[in-house]
């Protein structure tokens, strides 16, 4: 397994973003954007002692007709953590 890079904070804020890409993009697939009255991402990124944490809190305010169970939610999420995985494996590893 590759050693992770020494991250920076433009580092962690480009982690950031491209999760919460990865995040719309996997509730998208679950969901309509016309469904969805607002979406309330929040992801943070630490990097400390050499190990990097990402963790997000993610609120959907659905219109009244649309029904999503939260397994669907829970795997869009795990999808959007894979492709995280690959993006850093691809970009912040040595």
């Amino acid at each position: 397994m590759s050693k992770l890079k020494k991250l920076n904070d433009e580092d962690l804020i480009t982690i950031s973003d491209t999760f919460g890409d990865f995040l719309e993009e996997e509730i998208s697939k679950i969901v309509s954007t016309k469904e969805l009255e607002d979406i309330d991402l929040g992801i943070v990124a630490n990097y400390l002692n050499d190990q990097l944490d990402v963790s997000c809190n993610v609120e959907l305010l659905f219109d009244e007709l649309t029904e999503v169970s939260n397994d669907s939610l829970e795997n869009a999420i795990d999808e959007a953590y894979l492709k995280l995985d690959n993006f850093i494996e691809n970009n912040y590893k040595e």
